[in-house]
């Protein structure tokens, strides 16, 4: 609260006064700005102008002084503690985009008219708990404000710098899964039959990689090893190396494609479509340049908001998404998704590898990423398709998800090359053997047990077919 002083001018809080009298008998009042006078968190006092003859300059000076952040802090300050975190190898180890969200809360830390001057040792959970309070309108934001701080002091602790983390005992706020919602198959198909070309790539080699839009756009030949690529997502590179990220043939053979074929772009304001080509990169735009990340996603907003493809299909995803909203009971809101994100290439990368029977374990460590995120993402499984029909982009599993059954064993054989696999057997044993008769039977799948129990009991195999006549004929 502002205080009046004997001269008769009122002054601001954080306003130090000292008198001093001389023998004369004149007195000469000085003033100070020095917000944390006769407390622990006293820093060193700052002489601003005379508040009596030249008041305008005065109080410009105190409101600069209220509203900036101060150059130094008393030590073992929180403003000291975020100054030193901020200078640290810690803090310099995380991405630019990283440092730059930490930054906005480092900001709220050090100010002096919140926490900037207050001891560490201080600061107890309900004035953290206050905070979070204050910010309950944008949950997300308190909820970051709570892990940067629990972040800050765990690393401050084995510094010396704090005793205990006051942020741990406050809780996150309770906040809807909104994530990004993977594409389904037929949100896939679509875009592959009607999205501009470098977008129709930009959805490939999402669902292949299951990476970040900012790490698809350095992807070229240059990454490509054996049989996937090498990555080092740009977010995480300064705490992790490169990764490998298997790919299947098809998948494989496709980029390989890429590294050789131009991207043909059309527009209605050129007289012709043109060809681009890039040999370091995968996606390029329509003038050949690298994306950046912003650009790709503008890029994809382009077609979205501006052609009737694009249109067509955020209708369509709306009137999807509220009815995967209604049937499975979503915390989304079909409002906040309306379209399908570049960022839900990821979740339907991951979940096209589980509808393969690929597990959580060997998901994560092909993608480069935590357990943790990969369930994270699995959290749609079972609610949707993103793969097509009977076409695998990953290949077969080894491990068999479910038990032999009589429909399973007995069906009719649905790959081309054995449907007249008796005729085929029958022509290699006269040209090229001395086989007799062939006998047994098929078995769809590796030999276990069940298939033991199983053998000699499909009246219908051919081989079993082929072996009655043969007795039959003896």
């Amino acid at each position: 609260m502002a205080r009046k002083r004997e001269t008769g001018v009122t002054l601001p809080e954080g306003v130090e006064t000292k008198t001093i009298r001389k023998k004369s008998g004149k007195a000469y009042t000085y003033y100070y700005w020095n917000p944390g006078r006769n407390t622990d968190r006293e820093g060193e006092r700052i002489k601003l102008p005379d508040a009596i003859k030249h008041p305008a300059r005065f109080f410009a000076e105190v409101e600069r002084r209220r509203n900036s952040t101060p150059t130094s802090y008393p030590a073992g300050s929180i403003g000291d503690l975020i100054t030193r975190y901020r200078a640290s190898d810690e803090f310099k180890r995380l991405s630019e985009g990283t440092q730059s969200n930490y930054g906005v809360h480092m900001r709220r830390f050090e100010a002096h008219d919140t926490w900037g001057m207050v001891a560490v040792r201080d600061l107890a959970p309900i004035t953290v708990q206050t905070a979070r309070d204050a910010m309950k309108e944008t949950a997300v934001m308190a909820n970051q404000m709570l892990s940067v701080g629990r972040t800050i002091w765990d690393w401050a602790i084995p510094l010396d710098l704090a005793k205990f983390n006051p942020f741990d005992k406050v809780r996150d706020f309770d906040i809807p899964d909104r994530g990004h919602v993977p594409w389904p198959s037929w949100v896939i198909d679509y875009v592959r039959t009607h999205a501009w070309p470098d977008l129709v790539r930009m959805m490939r080699l999402g669902v292949m990689t299951c990476q970040r839009g900012s790490d698809l756009i350095r992807m070229g030949p240059e990454h490509r090893d054996r049989n996937g690529l090498w990555c080092r997502p740009l977010k995480t590179r300064k705490r992790r190396r490169s990764f490998h990220i298997p790919l299947a043939a098809a998948d494989a053979l496709e980029i390989d494609r890429w590294a050789e074929t131009p991207v043909t772009f059309t527009n209605s304001r050129w007289l012709k479509p043109i060809d681009r080509f890039r040999e370091d990169l995968y996606l390029y735009s329509p003038k050949g340049a690298q994306y950046t990340a912003d650009g790709l996603r503008a890029r994809w907003g382009r077609w979205l908001a501006d052609t009737p493809e694009g249109r067509e299909i955020c209708r369509r995803w709306k009137e999807w998404v509220a009815a995967q909203v209604k049937k499975y009971d979503w915390d989304i809101e079909p409002d906040d998704a309306d379209h399908p994100t570049i960022h839900g290439l990821r979740g339907t990368g991951i979940l096209a590898r589980a509808e393969q029977a690929y597990e959580v374990d060997q998901i994560a460590n092909d993608i480069g990423m935590s357990r943790q995120n990969v369930e994270h993402y699995m959290r749609f499984k079972d609610q949707m398709q993103v793969a097509a029909q009977g076409k695998s982009g990953f290949g077969w599993s080894r491990r068999r998800t479910r038990p032999r059954t009589f429909g399973r064993l007995y069906h009719r054989c649905q790959t081309p090359d054995l449907e007249n696999s008796l005729a085929i057997l029958e022509n290699f044993r006269k040209k090229c053997c001395k086989i007799s008769h062939f006998g047994g039977e098929w078995c769809n799948g590796s030999t276990t047990d069940s298939d033991s129990v199983c053998l000699g009991s499909n009246p219908s195999s051919p081989a079993t077919y082929t072996f009655q006549n043969f007795r039959a004929s003896r």
